[in-house]
């Protein structure tokens, strides 16, 4: 069945974590997927938003896809195979597959942005945390 064009807001979306207590711990993070074969009949593309509490970390890990981000809201710092960048709204990145990423979120706002990975639904985005 080829998918249709679909219109949701991300209030439609309910926030997920890491559903892992230790990982939860050391990485602050949560997102609602607005576009992955898990919550909808899409392909090729998978979409969500971000969002990273004031002074909490992403931490250190790479996936086997490909994935760009856009920063909506706050600002913070990206570090890509070992190189620290300063984010903050406006900011594009696109990270190559099997980088070494984290980012932290400073200030008191919320570092929220909108992530992409090309592939059918998130889950075949094998991610891996530094030990």
């Amino acid at each position: 069945m080829t998918p249709e064009p679909i219109i949701r807001s991300a209030a439609d979306f309910e926030w997920e974590s890491w559903g892992d207590a230790d990982l939860e711990a050391h990485s602050d993070v949560r997102w609602r997927l607005l576009s992955s074969g898990e919550c909808m009949q899409t392909a090729e593309l998978v979409m969500g938003i971000a969002e990273i509490t004031p002074g909490a970390t992403l931490i250190d890990h790479c996936h086997t896809h490909a994935e760009t981000n856009y920063i909506m809201s706050g600002r913070g710092w990206m570090c890509i195979n070992g190189v620290e960048n300063k984010i903050d709204p406006g900011t594009a990145t696109y990270i190559l597959p099997e980088a070494e990423q984290s980012c932290k979120c400073e200030g008191d706002t919320p570092l929220e942005f909108v992530f992409t990975f090309p592939c059918d639904r998130s889950d075949e985005v094998v991610q891996r945390f530094e030990e």
